[in-house]
């Protein structure tokens, strides 16, 4: 027959077991609970937000810090041809002038957030989390979709990146495809490169120089690129 002393022991230390396992199970599970619970404050943070941004842009808030709206041309140098936007497709093979290539640029002067919209389809571009360029009728900014970039001038070229994931450029290759920003993107690539470009109805009519932004400028300047080139090799 076992001693009470022994029992008592062993009674104790199944006990003192029993209730560190049950310690850290709680533990773990409110661990998992503030998680979920602050993942959730920042989506509501950024629903909000992409709300308020929303909002602004059509008229219904005028006390934002959103600009007023700019149509113009996108010109990618990869694709030597203007973004367009029709609807969900998306590529960079649209003509000077064509109606699906005239886009709308938007800006949020407080944080130099912008969208970029479609004037024909009124469809946002956006990318997802994989990098994928999608094309959006309602802004969205989530876990999943981003439609709000941020631009900056590399070369006197305008670059384009989503706000959630500033490793992504958006890019188009030569054949005016939108290349997938899950792969490898860099700063000062041709794909990633774009010119911002008048309207036809916004260039002087009687003006007979190049315009900055002209097809002889780009010519211009496609040369001189390609002689300095074979001069540094």
């Amino acid at each position: 027959m076992q001693p009470p002393l022994y029992k008592n022991s062993c009674f104790m230390i199944i006990s003192w077991t029993t209730a560190m396992f049950v310690e850290k199970r709680l533990l773990s599970i409110l661990l998992h609970i503030i998680i979920i619970w602050c993942l959730s404050i920042q989506e509501s943070v950024q629903l909000a937000y992409g709300n308020n941004f929303e909002r602004g842009m059509t008229g219904l808030d005028r006390n934002n810090s959103v600009s007023a709206p700019i149509h113009l041309q996108l010109y990618n140098r990869n694709s030597n041809k203007h973004l367009r936007i029709q609807e969900r497709d998306i590529d960079a093979m649209g003509e000077d002038g064509e109606a699906y290539a005239r886009i709308i640029i938007r800006t949020d002067s407080f944080d130099g957030w912008i969208t970029i919209q479609g004037e024909e389809s009124q469809y946002y571009l956006c990318m997802n989390k994989k990098g994928d360029v999608v094309g959006r009728k309602k802004l969205k900014m989530t876990s999943g979709v981003c439609c709000l970039f941020t631009e900056t001038i590399v070369d006197d070229y305008t670059e384009f990146k989503p706000v959630q994931r500033t490793e992504m450029y958006l890019g188009f290759n030569r054949d005016g495809g939108a290349v997938s920003a899950r792969y490898r993107t860099r700063s000062g690539a041709r794909a990633f490169q774009f010119l911002k470009r008048p309207l036809p109805e916004d260039r002087p009519p009687d003006d007979e120089s190049p315009e900055p932004y002209s097809w002889v400028h780009l010519l211009i300047q496609a040369n001189t690129e390609s002689s300095k080139d074979k001069t540094d090799s």
